[in-house]
């Protein structure tokens, strides 16, 4: 008897946390006030219908980020970064950071007034009264067609295409040249004449290390007559340690690479050169992209 009694116990004990676990959440959020539901039906509701719904609601054809603001539920369940909305903290929400086009930008195409952004702020400030209810978030299809991805196009294998017919057969110089050939007929223009020595010389300069040739580095390339002189100067550039500082740079703006915070206080990252040293120095030794890529993600593993 004693040892069932204490099994029941034990049973118990080990039951009623999940039998809490089922039962429903305490609504700890306070009943909005008539002042706070008023303003949020004159302000708040309009703008979300006529700015936001377009791309962020169940009727939207594509909805942005999975993230609906059609619902209370909608923004505060939030998308693919996270919850839309903190209540009553609008500088820790990302809808109030993205309508300021602070790194986000909502709406993309035009932003909202200062006015619209005041109203949304002083709706978060209240604490996001919102008296829609609905579970729409869950209307977003999350399935994997796993066929319809086997037929996306970056995954065929590759064929070999054949040239378009052109009429100028002198013009083009590579197998490249009779596509752009064929496109600019179609459309009844003429090529553009080759540039000259100058004018490529200076092209390359700027592509490769955006920098315009000096002119001692211009008149040395125009007295080069060897056929090659125009490779030998693409060979010259490439390993110059201009190269990587100016295609290192595209990488550094995809990463958003930065020496400080910027804003209004703008501390420094004293270590940050380091990373960016890094990248140029990558851009000139000819690293393999997938070598890059596992170093970005893995470098403390390498």
């Amino acid at each position: 008897m004693t040892r069932l009694l204490a099994l029941s116990v034990a049973c118990l004990l080990l039951l009623s946390p999940l039998q809490a676990a089922d039962k429903p959440a305490d609504k700890t959020t306070p009943k909005p006030t008539a002042e706070q539901l008023t303003f949020f039906e004159k302000k708040i509701r309009p703008l979300l219908v006529s700015k936001c719904y377009g791309c962020h609601s169940a009727k939207a054809k594509s909805v942005k980020g999975e993230l609906l603001l059609d619902s209370r539920h909608g923004w505060s369940k939030g998308g693919e970064s996270g919850p839309a909305l903190v209540p009553g903290k609008p500088g820790e929400s990302l809808l109030i950071e993205a309508v300021k086009y602070d790194g986000l930008e909502m709406p993309p195409k035009e932003k909202l007034s200062d006015q619209q952004i005041a109203d949304l702020v002083r709706w978060v400030k209240m604490g996001a009264p919102d008296p829609r209810k609905g579970g729409t978030a869950s209307l977003i299809r999350r399935e994997i067609n796993i066929d319809e991805g086997r037929r996306y196009w970056a995954f065929q294998p590759p064929t070999e295409s054949p040239l378009p017919a052109v009429k100028n057969r002198r013009w083009p110089q590579g197998p490249i040249d009779h596509f752009i050939l064929s496109r600019i007929e179609a459309a009844g223009l003429e090529p553009a004449e080759d540039a000259d020595k100058t004018t490529l010389a200076r092209r390359l300069h700027f592509d490769l290390v955006g920098l315009p040739p000096t002119p001692k580095q211009l008149e040395a390339f125009l007295a080069d007559k060897r056929p090659n002189a125009l490779e030998a100067l693409v060979d010259r550039l490439l390993k110059s340690p201009h190269f990587g500082e100016r295609w290192g740079r595209h990488w550094l703006d995809v990463v958003r690479f930065a020496e400080s915070t910027g804003m209004e206080r703008n501390y420094t990252f004293p270590h940050a050169w380091r990373y960016r040293d890094y990248v140029i120095d990558t851009f000139n030794r000819d690293v393999p992209y997938n070598r890059f890529v596992r170093e970005q993600v893995a470098g403390d593993l390498l």
